[in-house]
């Protein structure tokens, strides 16, 4: 099984699109208003474009997002003022970049990337008993 990475980017319309990066002479992508939703249209305009071209590989998708996208993504599982604690950054400035009003910095990505490793972590060393 091969990995492929997909990007999941917000459109401008608040929808999201999937992208994936492959080598393959075929193109197949994934569209939708949420980002369960266009994991889903990925994976069946995959199947659909395996169906056309049976040589294609079985894929194993690694997503990889737009900031806009992955706030979208921890909406309900994190608020933004959840967010806010880990990353450090307002969880007002975190609501613009959500919706698309503005986009973050490459340093800014780089906080909120380092902010969701660090967590990540400290949650990875939990233990319950």
């Amino acid at each position: 099984m091969e990995r492929i990475s997909v990007i999941i980017e917000r459109n401008s319309d608040g929808t999201f699109t999937a992208i994936p990066q492959h080598r393959y002479k075929i193109g197949f992508i994934g569209t939708g208003n949420t980002i369960d939703a266009v994991k889903e249209d990925l994976q069946n305009s995959y199947s659909e474009a395996r169906e056309i071209m049976p040589s294609l590989p079985e894929m194993e998708f690694e997503y990889k997002f737009d900031t806009a996208s992955f706030l979208q993504y921890i909406n309900g599982r994190l608020s933004l003022a959840d967010l806010q604690t880990i990353t450090g950054i307002n969880r007002h400035q975190l609501s613009h970049y959500a919706t698309g009003k503005s986009r973050p910095s490459p340093k800014t990505v780089q906080r909120i990337q380092n902010g969701i490793l660090q967590f990540s972590e400290e949650l990875h060393r939990v233990c319950l008993v």
